[in-house]
């Protein structure tokens, strides 16, 4: 998980930095890496390429699109550490989506826990009548979807290789955004510096999401969730280096608050790992 946070930190900050391109020509670049890649060391494998549970597969990684267009466009249009925090409410949202699917109860520690993130979000968001709120919303519904894909993809590791998850997450992904920018006309050709950056953004992704899908393989969603949060560490010292973003003094306690939450939650269920 920590190498996950490393990889996706350097994901989004190559992201932020080419934002001048349109948001599905950045996505499809980030699944081309794998589209090139992973049926190479599927077959290498002689693993099956079609996979076991193709619904979940499918859903997941429709799901999964949403949320990285989503997430590109919070990152491409706020600052970089607040982007990234509110994006780390999902494990926290977990709670609130099981209540309402599972209609399991909420006791009162998790209803603390979850008036803590609501505060730190908030506290980014700073809420009021503007147009740059519209952002931070798009970054909330992303991290309300990516607490559905983490507990499909708990659920996948007992049907699929890792290989055969991340593959599916590419090509889906890869020829739907190849669909979209065909269809919008607005491709634009890369210069050699912008291409080798698109290229990297995909490695990048691609390392990320091979290490997150094999860490939920090995670990409970639960435990796996709790290192999330250190892609706020990292993303914020890549804003303040490269983009010269310094969080502001409500935007650091929020993601304060949003991390206490995170590892509250961690500790309360800590009986069930």
């Amino acid at each position: 998980m920590i190498i996950s946070t490393i990889c996706f930190s350097i994901m989004v900050l190559l992201v932020k930095y080419i934002r001048h391109y349109p948001l599905t020509e950045i996505i499809f670049f980030r699944s081309l890496v794998i589209m090139l890649i992973v049926p190479f060391l599927l077959i290498k494998n002689k693993v099956n390429i079609l996979g076991n549970n193709k619904f979940l597969l499918i859903f997941r990684c429709l799901l999964s699109g949403i949320i990285m267009a989503c997430y590109f466009y919070t990152v491409t249009t706020m600052d970089l550490t607040d982007a990234i925090t509110l994006k780390q409410l999902s494990p926290v949202l977990i709670i609130i989506l099981a209540s309402i699917w599972l209609r399991e109860k909420i006791n009162f520690n998790q209803f603390v826990i979850f008036i803590i993130a609501l505060l730190g979000a908030l506290l980014i968001i700073k809420p009021g009548f503007r147009l740059d709120i519209f952002p931070a919303i798009i970054g909330i519904i992303s991290a309300l979807l990516t607490a559905v894909t983490h507990t499909a993809l708990r659920n996948l590791r007992l049907t699929d290789d890792p290989l055969v998850i991340v593959n599916y997450l590419g090509y889906i992904i890869g020829l739907i955004s190849f669909g979209i920018l065909l269809f919008q006309q607005n491709f634009i050709f890369p210069d050699p510096f912008s291409f080798i950056i698109l290229l990297l953004m995909g490695f990048a992704g691609l390392g990320g999401q091979f290490a997150l899908t094999k860490a939920y393989q090995l670990a409970p969603a639960k435990l796996v969730s709790l290192y999330l949060y250190l892609e706020i560490i990292f993303g914020t010292f890549l804003a303040i280096l490269f983009f010269n973003e310094i969080p502001d003094i409500l935007s650091i306690i929020g993601a304060f608050l949003i991390i206490l939450s995170g590892y509250l939650n961690f500790i309360y269920n800590k009986k069930d790992y």
